[in-house]
């Protein structure tokens, strides 16, 4: 009795094992099939102020927030662009750059 138990509790093992394998590469798979979308408001350096993008279009341009008055950390991030998922979170953003 002991050994078809410890049988049992093996043969177990081994298919929750294989199933959670089956799983996490099905996953894996699902999740590399999906294509990466960037968020489509992004504030980005634009001469020596600040624009806010939607997605490649240009939406509005911010001349009061001059690039050279900023610290260098800023300027590096704005010349990268920032990205946000709604124009409202994009615009509080800027609040902290217009002093």
């Amino acid at each position: 009795m002991d050994k078809t138990k410890q049988r049992n509790i093996i043969i177990i093992s081994v298919v929750l094992t294989v199933a959670a394998v089956i799983i996490l590469v099905v996953a894996g798979f699902a999740a590399s099939d999906t294509e990466y979308e960037p968020s489509g408001w992004v504030i980005k350096s634009y001469g020596n102020s600040v624009a806010l993008y939607n997605g490649d279009e240009l939406e509005e341009i911010y001349t009061d927030i001059v690039l050279d008055t900023l610290p260098p950390e800023d300027v590096n991030m704005l010349e990268s662009g920032i990205a946000f998922p709604t124009r409202e979170e994009a615009e509080q953003a800027m609040e902290d750059y217009d002093g």
